[in-house]
């Protein structure tokens, strides 16, 4: 009887010293708060209530060599309401901006990249992109055409950019790219830009729902930027993350890490065999 009490007593104490430890590691971790765009397949996404993507992956894989120190929490939402957290300062980082350092002042730093993207234009036939922005100012076109992006991206280079300032182009922002895709599809628009893979992913999605969907008289025209997507931390002004330098420095180290193991190619892979 003795000694099943001393070894009941003992196993408490072996408890109570794991829970002790649990609470003093968990104590020491500093939760990082990510904001993410919630509708930018494949690269961030909320599926069945559950954030996944390629940089979610990529990010993570990474974040488990700061383990000991560092615990990444994503939360996703509408790419506009996630650089509005982080320019109120209520969240640490947001992904995946492009650096646009003179536009968006509360950024920053930047990651090192996360993977180099592309934005193109996807028209209906019957437009001719390319040749609608060589048109010269003593030849106005008299109909504009109607370009959709994605709320808050920042993707029209210096040419749509004069573009849109002469009126030779429309640009109409809409919440998401499955948004944007319906409206192409619909003739609502004429052109949408954005990520190939980001578009081609939603098309196969909505057409899996609705045969009657197709792209078949829409074709990728040009290419409008090639950009590198990051983490974009936030300027912290008021100095509330006092972890910010530490954290940058290691995490841009690991992602170094993970990527000369090929582990960015081996997670598109999962998302785009």
């Amino acid at each position: 009887m003795t000694k099943t009490i001393s070894n009941l007593r003992n196993k408490s104490l072996l408890f109570v010293g794991w829970l002790l430890f649990s609470i003093s590691a968990s104590a020491k971790q500093q939760e990082i708060l990510i904001v993410a765009d919630d509708s930018y397949p494949p690269y961030s996404y909320v599926e069945n209530n559950e954030i996944k993507g390629i940089y979610i992956d990529l990010i993570n894989l990474a974040a488990q060599r700061l383990t000991k120190d560092y615990k990444i929490k994503f939360v996703a939402m509408p790419w506009k309401r996630a650089l509005q957290e982080v320019k109120l300062g209520d969240a640490f980082a947001v992904i995946p901006p492009y650096i646009h350092s003179h536009k968006r002042d509360y950024i920053w730093p930047y990651s090192a990249p996360l993977a180099y993207e592309r934005v193109v234009a996807h028209c209906h036939d019957s437009i001719d992109l390319r040749e609608h922005l060589m048109m010269q100012g003593d030849k106005p076109n008299k109909q504009s055409i109607n370009v959709g992006i994605n709320a808050g991206y920042m993707i029209l280079n210096e040419r749509l950019s004069q573009a849109k300032a002469h009126g030779l182009i429309k640009v109409w922002e809409n919440r998401s790219t499955k948004a944007n895709v319906l409206k192409l599809i619909n003739r609502r628009i004429d052109c949408y830009l954005n990520d190939p893979l980001s578009t081609k992913w939603v098309l196969k999605d909505i057409t899996a729902d609705n045969e009657s969907f197709n792209f078949k008289e829409i074709h990728q025209t040009i290419e409008v930027m090639v950009q590198t997507a990051h983490i974009g931390y936030s300027s912290d002004e008021n100095n509330r993350f006092k972890f910010k330098e530490d954290f940058v420095k290691r995490f841009d180290k690991a992602l170094a890490a993970v990527k000369r193991e090929n582990s960015l190619d081996k997670i598109v892979a999962q998302y785009v065999p």
